[in-house]
């Protein structure tokens, strides 16, 4: 495993001169510095977004539900998100943020359809929101005719659709990983504000890091979900203070009533302090 003091420098510390001549100054050569020269990745318009969860009931589909809603509601009709359930052996993405039309076939029907890559086909085959959010929900079958994620995210691109994967826990789903491979995907990494999901929070960024590099941990936001009212500002604080200068960020869900009812999620019954928080995730994978 690695260590987590050698992950923390790794990340945080300039890499070494590279030997020889300069490049004259201005030279198409020159490494960019991103995000500020820390070694993030500056996004010019809003990508496809990967959720998971550190641990189980993370909070993974309510944050990708919220995230989805979110960009329906700040793009004004010009973004059109789907909501991916991208678990091993399918979640309740679809039976909780279905609030508007239930989903009627799952993500298996539609790549095996003869056209995924048609907005009518995505709308043909999954549930849909009061937002406006399509969701397409999966069974426990495996993706037909060797499709990968990949596949599924240049459907929806190719259908001029946002798409928003919820891949659950563990962060070493294998499902998971070809997204992990494309640095254009933006990560999310949820976790329940409790020291216990906290403590099992490094092993999993250890994995990422060993199997993706720290540029993948580095890029990552990091969203603890409030599972009790009041007791996530003193973990917000803890996390932000070891690991906030090595990912891109560390954000908070409050509590909310509406979410911990386990019921459908409608974004208008959401608290606004819970809106607020989608919108300002929005805002940090942009």
């Amino acid at each position: 495993m690695v260590d987590i003091d050698d992950l923390i420098r790794r990340v945080t510390e300039p890499p070494a001169p590279e030997p020889g001549p300069r490049t004259p100054t201005g030279s198409p050569t020159d490494p960019v510095p991103l995000h500020g020269g820390q070694g993030r990745l500056l996004r010019a318009v809003l990508p496809s977004v990967l959720v998971l969860g550190g641990s189980g009931s993370s909070g993974s589909s309510t944050t990708a539900l919220g995230l989805a809603a979110a960009a329906a509601v700040d793009g004004e009709g010009e973004i059109w998100p789907v909501a991916v359930d991208a678990t091993l052996g399918g979640g309740d993405l679809g039976l909780r943020g279905c609030d508007a039309m239930p989903a009627v076939s799952t993500v298996q029907n539609w790549l095996s359809a003869e056209h995924p890559e048609l907005p009518s086909t995505v709308g043909a085959c999954s549930g849909q929101t009061t937002t406006g959010v399509r969701v397409l929900s999966r069974s426990p079958d495996p993706l037909p005719r060797r499709e990968t994620l990949v596949s599924v995210a240049r459907h929806l691109e190719t259908a001029g659709l946002l798409a928003v994967f919820d891949a659950g826990a563990p962060v070493t789903s294998r499902l998971a990983a070809p997204l992990l491979s494309d640095p254009r995907v933006g990560l999310v990494i949820t976790v329940a504000a409790r020291p216990d999901a906290i403590n099992r929070l490094q092993p999993s960024l250890s994995w990422l890091d060993e199997h993706f590099s720290e540029f993948v941990v580095g890029d990552a936001v990091i969203v603890l979900t409030e599972q009790v009212p009041d007791s996530g500002a003193a973990i917000l604080e803890h996390v932000s203070a070891h690991l906030g200068s090595w990912v891109r960020a560390v954000m908070l869900v409050p509590f909310d009533i509406h979410l911990a009812g386990g019921g459908l999620i409608s974004w208008h019954r959401l608290a606004a302090e819970t809106r607020d928080a989608y919108l300002a995730l929005l805002g940090e994978l942009r």
